[in-house]
């Protein structure tokens, strides 16, 4: 049983899944459940957490990761292409409604906006589960136990603030999961050349920066979402500082 200790948080987002595609009506029983025991905690803690399902932040973190084991770089594009596209593909075509769109008026206390996509599957979840793969597999930061929790409350958040069935959430950790896994054993292990992950390097970090601009021309932005703020600004200037330095 060496594969279940290696798999089961794999094993036990399948088994749940499984379970609320056998039983429908307990997607929405157990959202309407959670949404409202979730707001005993107050919004911004919600909205926080929220955070670290972001493309853009996930992204910028795994980068600063990789200045750790620069081999890596190769599964963070190819996994991270890879989870974006399946959420884009999947959203697109299954285009399950999100629950303030199905739920009676009042069921649902959006915490904030409510995206125009669709709910199945969450992005927030399978960006938060390939970044815990990212670091405890791929850079080997950590243990699962220090990872599992930040991706709990991701998904958690994603109840909370009121855009997403937990089924959404089970199916985007598994995809972020196995989609991370797959590009760390198969795309490049072992890395690329230098002067191909300075360049790749280069490339990430100017996309990170009209991220940054788009995000910054938004309007009525929460003032937790401001970290994503200073997480792409201090991940930019030492990446620009990084590849400054190295071309000297």
């Amino acid at each position: 049983m060496a594969w279940l200790r290696r798999f089961w948080p794999a094993v036990l987002l399948a088994a749940l899944g499984a379970a609320l595609i056998a039983w429908p009506q307990a997607n929405r029983q157990l959202f309407v459940f959670l949404h409202p025991l979730l707001h005993h905690l107050p919004a911004p803690w919600w909205r926080f957490f929220s955070v670290f399902g972001d493309w853009p932040t996930v992204l910028a973190l795994m980068l600063a990761l990789c200045w750790r084991e620069p081999r890596r770089l190769p599964a963070l594009i190819v996994g991270g292409a890879a989870a974006i596209a399946l959420a884009v593909l999947l959203k697109a075509g299954f285009a399950v409604p999100r629950p303030p769109l199905v739920l009676p008026h009042g069921v649902v206390d959006l915490l904030d906006r409510l995206p125009g996509n669709g709910s199945f599957p969450s992005g927030h979840a399978m960006a938060s589960a390939a970044l815990a793969t990212f670091a405890w597999r791929g850079i080997g930061w950590g243990k699962a136990g220090a990872w599992l929790p930040l991706v709990g409350l991701v998904m958690l958040s994603r109840i909370a603030i009121g855009v997403h069935w937990p089924l959404d959430l089970a199916a985007g950790s598994l995809l972020g999961w196995g989609a991370m896994r797959l590009a760390l054993a198969w795309a490049w292990p072992d890395g690329w050349p230098r002067d191909v992950t300075r360049t790749a390097e280069l490339i990430l970090l100017v996309g990170l920066a009209g991220s940054l601009a788009w995000l910054l021309g938004r309007n009525g932005l929460f003032a937790e979402y401001w970290l994503r703020v200073a997480i792409a600004s201090a991940v930019l200037a030492t990446g620009f500082w990084r590849v400054a330095r190295s071309g000297r």
